[in-house]
């Protein structure tokens, strides 16, 4: 069964209704309407729809093709737009109640209410200035069209909500580095977000391709969500995810370089311990000098209740972020680099215009974006890597990882290192890289990007040092000299579960040790049977695993497993009680679905609004981490399902895969998303990848291309660009 797929829909697809002279009349007409441009006296934009539904914006002119994207964005996830723009400026408890207050109050901290409708109006270069008008009012399109939908979270959307949109999920990584601090966290806990990313240069590839991986990891739900979509417009060529509600491309590639983001990077925001007082007023005090503290009220409205009003004070290192203990007269203020920056739309746009890999770097060193682990790869055939972020330089002999003395300009920053200081590498001898949330030491074998090379905040590798898919990723690209076009879709979809080999040697030396009473009991020894028969693999018709799985939850949950690793077995007492787990979780199974064998896919689905498949892919975990983590590089979180208990619903985990080829000055690209690409349950592109993509592990060509869209064609709209749009007025 081939892993790509190039789509089950027939109907209306021009091209697949007639052969011969006929066909090719049709295929003409197509790629007349693809490529033709607007009306003379007219700006006009595209929106064509390919056969699964993902938007291809195009027009003669950059301002044309986001208004395109702007409307297609909204026709699919109008709610989800709305939610992203209450989020970002702090408006979410308006909708949401009192539980979203405390989020509210933190944008408003940042001020992401009303930094960027002046940056837009005063320092926004005018063609960006443009652009992102021109989104705007595609949305507004939509929402004139269709007025009364979503009207419950409804919000008039200004040309600056998406650049707030923005710097809202980037703000998620240095405000959680600074509420760590503050809660003196050490180490600090691995974040719910991860990712895998990986590159292949063209000396390791079998068709002399270079090769790059991205594969977030994240909640399918709220402002993490990603919008797959195609964009060529003007000087504008785009493929991949962009955020929702948002005209930046986060992952993917335009038509010379490409990009892959992990959670992972330098340390790049602190907390600082001040002396604070009220009377006679609002003070802190630094340098020997009491200096005034600036106030602001903000008020956030809050659905079924009063609004809330609450202070925010501010000093010159950045706001105060917990509430002052006025008996001691402490505050806490955080500091961050990204606190008064705009420019992240500026950094994305020109990584949308990067020739090379050097011009992403290049991009990257504006330092707009959070920290993150940043490969990309070119056309030219280089592959690269950055641990990015606006990392502080700071004055040697303080802990910076908990709140530091702030009354003094001894610990003041030093400026911002420059990208040349930060963990970088290109080309790397191995012919490979990866990073899945793991200390870049851990990306291939020999690697050379050794902590002692660099400052601690700035390699910054604590919770990070190496996990199950950043092994695995390791295993499959090593021992891989010439990477396939196949093999590379199978590594990127892969449902090996690395620890299967351990745990499945441990139940067979638990059984052999036995008494007798164990040995007479023939469904256990088929169900040890079937274990050990296991492949490893997640699939959605192995029939061993979900034994395998609730058991080992049971295992971890109930004996001390840590000695599976430390020592390499457990002892006689433990492998007697797994033993013991091992009949309990066949009887629960017979329980709940009349059978111990029950296929994985069974149990685990994927899907939404009623419609549900069989989907492979793990990730697990009870007891100590080590011993007991399995994750697979296709990364599918399930919960149990409210409706129906004994089953378990994909939520998380791989959500927005890309896999891109570059070669010979071309680039080529694969994505698999867990859903689809409508919001709408009468769409029907609400749930088909789930069923033709995810569940079958098969990735969808890209078809980016005009020339291979025309094969791929469902629909196209025209809209004339309204003034001030079409000028970008």
């Amino acid at each position: 069964m081939s892993i790509f797929h190039e789509g089950d829909h027939t109907g209306g697809r021009p091209g697949r209704s007639g052969s011969g002279r006929l066909g090719s009349m049709l295929l003409a007409l197509v790629a007349l309407a693809i490529t033709s441009g607007p009306r003379a006296g007219a700006a006009e934009a595209i929106l064509h729809r390919d056969t699964w539904g993902v938007p291809h914006a195009c027009g003669d002119t950059e301002a044309a093709g986001l208004y395109a994207l702007g409307y297609a964005q909204a026709e699919d996830r109008l709610a989800d737009i709305y939610l992203a723009i209450r989020t970002a400026i702090g408006r979410l408890a308006e909708v949401q109640g009192p539980g979203a207050v405390e989020q509210d109050y933190i944008m408003r901290l940042a001020r992401n209410d009303r930094l960027h409708a002046e940056y837009l109006e005063k320092a926004a270069p005018a063609r960006l200035r443009e652009n992102v008008t021109a989104f705007a009012a595609g949305i507004r399109r939509y929402v004139a069209d269709h007025p009364d939908e979503a009207a419950d979270l409804k919000i008039e959307v200004e040309p600056w909500h998406p650049l707030a949109i923005g710097r809202a999920m980037i703000l998620r990584w240095p405000i959680g580095t600074m509420m760590d601090d503050l809660k003196n966290a050490e180490p600090r806990a691995k974040p719910a977000a991860g990712s895998n990313q990986w590159a292949v240069a063209p000396s390791r590839s079998a068709d002399g391709s270079a090769i790059l991986l991205s594969d977030p990891h994240l909640t399918w739900e709220g402002l993490a969500v990603l919008y797959e979509a195609r964009v060529h417009a003007g000087d504008l060529h785009m493929a991949g995810f962009w955020l929702i509600g948002s005209p930046m491309l986060a992952i993917g590639h335009n038509r010379h370089a490409g990009w892959a983001l992990t959670t992972g990077g330098p340390d790049t925001s602190d907390v600082y311990r001040m002396k604070f007082r009220i009377a006679p007023r609002p003070e802190y005090e630094y340098d020997g000098q009491w200096r005034p503290v600036t106030i602001e009220q903000v008020t956030i409205p809050v659905r079924g209740g009063e609004p809330v009003t609450r202070p925010v004070f501010s000093t010159h290192l950045g706001p105060v972020i917990a509430p002052p203990d006025m008996a001691t007269g402490t505050a806490y203020v955080g500091a961050s680099p990204y606190l008064d920056q705009t420019g992240l739309y500026e950094q994305f746009d020109r990584m949308a215009r990067a020739r090379n890999v050097h011009e992403v770097n290049a991009a990257l060193a504006l330092h707009q974006y959070n920290e993150q682990n940043v490969m990309s790869a070119d056309v030219e055939g280089n592959i690269a890597y950055v641990r990015n972020g606006a990392t502080p330089i700071r004055p040697e002999g303080y802990d910076f990882t908990r709140p530091v003395d702030g009354t003094t300009s001894a610990t003041a920053w030093k400026g911002i290192h420059p990208q040349e200081d930060l963990v970088r590498l290109l080309n790397p001898r191995q012919g490979y890289m990866q990073n899945c949330n793991i200390a870049p030491h851990n990306m291939m074998v020999d690697c050379e990007l050794t902590p002692d090379r660099f400052p601690g905040h700035v390699y910054n590798a604590t919770w990070d040092q190496n996990n199950p898919r950043g092994r695995r990723s390791i295993e499959v690209l090593h021992n891989d000299p010439l990477v396939t076009r196949d093999e590379a879709i199978s590594y990127a979809l892969d449902v090996h579960d690395r620890l299967a080999r351990a745990w499945q040697a441990e139940l067979g030396r638990a059984y052999g040790a036995a008494g007798d009473e164990v040995a007479a009991d023939s469904e256990l020894r088929r169900a040890v049977e079937a274990v050990l028969a296991w492949d490893g693999e997640y699939t959605p018709e192995a029939t061993a695993t979900v034994l395998f799985k609730f058991w080992r939850l049971k295992c971890g949950a109930r004996c001390d497993v840590a000695p599976l690793v430390r020592d390499g077995r457990l002892d006689d007492a433990t492998r007697a009680k797994i033993i013991g787990l091992f009949r309990e979780t066949i009887d629960e199974l017979k329980r709940d679905h009349g059978r111990w064998d029950v296929p994985w896919g069974t149990v685990h689905v994927v899907g939404r609004t009623g419609r549900y498949f069989p989907c492979g892919g793990a990730d697990y975990s009870t007891g100590d981490k080590e011993a007991n983590f399995s994750e697979t590089l296709f990364d599918v979180r399930s919960v149990q399902d409210p409706e129906d208990p004994k089953r378990y619903v994909a939520n998380s985990g791989s959500m927005a895969v890309i896999l891109m080829f570059f070669k010979d000055g071309k680039v080529e690209s694969f994505t698999c998303t867990p859903w689809g690409q409508s919001a709408h349950p009468d769409s029907p592109h609400h749930a088909d990848q789930a069923e033709k993509l995810y569940s079958p592990r098969r990735m969808k060509p890209t078809w980016w291309d005009e020339a291979d869209l025309a094969h791929h064609l469902e629909s196209t709209r025209r809209f004339t660009l309204p003034d001030p749009a079409a000028a970008g007025r």
